[in-house]
């Protein structure tokens, strides 16, 4: 059966899904995506990242007025693939302009949700945990974008390649001060000794809706918890690491440059929050 995507308010085939060759996302990135999960049917804190979109939005000049109603959106393209446990990718671009680049000209914003089943990471990947690279590519922390979910993404599919290209995981990535922002598809958490530390806004990174459920819950266990400009020493010095986003969810990171993060395994707190993450995520998607 073919699959279904929502495309500007309608159902309809991928095979019939057109898009202008005009729109700006096409040829300037200029747009914003979000990646979400739904377990059994549910989209895990779907009001978060439909707030941070509307953030980013209103930022680009779009209008508010102009979207059709994006969690109806999800929940049809769920029902129509008949998916219950799936990954979600709701597109947003400014839409239909000139061929010089001009913000103002675009009217009406081009929505596209595609809903597909994930596998998820097995047993064995979370016990061994990611190995990282650091890139050569930095975050601007003087950038508006670097706080957005940008189709602008090329920055980060470099840092993404020269991670494959390397055999490894995920690429770590510092700001262009040198303090440590994220991962390319990632945000970065550390521990040392019985804290929790992780880069701050200002550090050029995206504010996950998964870190923040983190942030959360190690508030929440009266975790000593920091956010902050971090340095790379830290990183190599560290305890524990791990990486979170809303697919992978909470993913130990044992390497970076081929160098074990402490033990070169997951540790205590990395654990007890991946599993605290899982209980979170169960009880919000019950209710």
């Amino acid at each position: 059966m073919e699959e279904t995507v929502y495309l500007n308010g309608c159902l309809l085939p991928l095979s019939k899904a057109r898009l202008s060759p005009l729109d700006y996302g096409f040829l300037y990135g200029c747009g914003l995506f979000e990646t979400m999960y739904a377990y059994a049917g549910r989209v895990f804190r779907l009001d978060r990242h439909l707030d941070r979109l509307r953030r980013s939005v209103t930022f680009l000049g779009m209008s508010l007025d102009g979207l059709p109603d994006l969690e109806r959106g999800v929940y049809e393209c769920l029902k129509a693939n008949n998916l219950s446990d799936a990954r979600i990718r709701l597109t947003v671009s400014v839409g239909e302009g000139k061929t010089i680049p001009d913000l103002i000209t675009p009217q009406s914003p081009t929505v596209l949700i595609v809903a597909r089943s994930y596998q998820s990471h097995s047993p064995e990947t979370y016990q061994q945990g990611f190995k990282s690279i650091l890139s050569r590519v930095r975050r601007n922390t003087w950038s508006p974008v670097s706080t957005m979910k940008s189709l602008s993404y090329l920055d980060l599919l470099l840092a993404r390649r020269e991670a494959k290209l390397a055999g490894a995981d995920e690429a770590v990535l510092l700001n262009e001060q040198g303090f440590l922002a994220e991962g390319s598809i990632s945000n970065i958490f550390l521990v040392s000794g019985s804290t929790l530390l992780t880069p701050s806004e200002d550090s050029g990174i995206l504010p996950g809706i998964t870190r923040e459920a983190v942030l959360e819950i190690a508030c929440s266990s009266g975790l000593t918890t920091l956010v902050r400009k971090v340095s790379l020493d830290e990183l190599n010095q560290a305890d524990e690491a791990f990486l979170t986003n809303s697919l992978i969810q909470v993913m130990p990171l044992t390497q970076i440059n081929g160098q074990a993060i402490g033990p070169g395994r997951p540790g205590r707190i990395t654990q007890q929050l991946m599993s605290a993450y899982k209980e979170l995520v169960e009880q919000e998607v019950q209710k």
